[in-house]
């Protein structure tokens, strides 16, 4: 069972512990990584590690999982994106530390997904079928006809900003909004959230030098 539930994989940037948490319940995860990790003697020792898909646990979770590890002398590394074929569904997942902003020089294509802690700039186009999920504001430098969301983890006071704005969706926060079939006429949208829902506005430069003032 435990080769089912923890799987480990050796790249040259460390250890990634893949878990199968469809047909197992956490405490199952956590008996099966213990028993791997107890048989493989010093064999792991002082190896750095990710975890796959971090998300999928709960805070609360990844502490606990993360504590089985470092009992067994392994370290903590930078996540890395994900490797998957081309021609698969799949997330990238980056983490920024305090919040900064990762610049994506790609554009993001049908069935993929981006996951950034902090903000994400994108230099290049959102495919109908790509989604972009931030915890910080969104900067997209390009055509948008996918998914974004801003303010992943509830922030309200986040952005998106789009120069061609032509989304299926846009999420700040907990709002949702669609957008109507002619706003991409016109470059360079806002999308923030006002009383309680998503409004869309043409880009000025003014409004984010007086909130500047405002916040000095």
């Amino acid at each position: 069972m435990a080769k089912n539930i923890v799987n480990i994989k050796g790249t040259p940037s460390g250890l990634i512990f893949y878990f199968d948490i469809l047909e197992a319940g956490f405490g199952q995860v956590c008996a099966a990584l213990e028993d791997k990790l107890l048989h493989s003697g010093d064999f792991f020792l002082n190896a750095d590690y990710i975890i796959d898909r971090p998300e999928q646990f709960s805070a609360e979770e990844l502490a606990v999982i993360e504590g089985i590890l470092a009992k067994y002398h392994l370290v903590k590394g930078k996540p890395q994106p994900r490797e998957l074929p081309s021609d698969e569904q799949y997330e990238v997942i980056y983490q920024t530390a305090g919040g900064n902003s990762l610049l994506v020089t790609r554009s993001i294509r049908n069935g993929r997904k981006l996951s950034v802690r902090g903000n994400a700039v994108i230099m290049g186009d959102i495919n109908p079928g790509g989604e972009i999920v931030a915890t910080g504001n969104i900067v997209v430098m390009g055509s948008c006809r996918g998914v974004l969301h801003a303010g992943a983890e509830g922030d309200e006071s986040c952005y998106i900003l789009a120069y061609t704005m032509a989304a299926q969706q846009l999420r700040i926060a907990s709002h949702v909004a669609t957008i109507p079939s002619d706003v991409a006429l016109s470059p360079l949208k806002l999308a923030m959230v006002q009383d309680g829902s998503i409004i869309l506005t043409d880009y000025i430069s003014s409004q984010f030098k007086e909130s500047a003032a405002q916040e000095a």
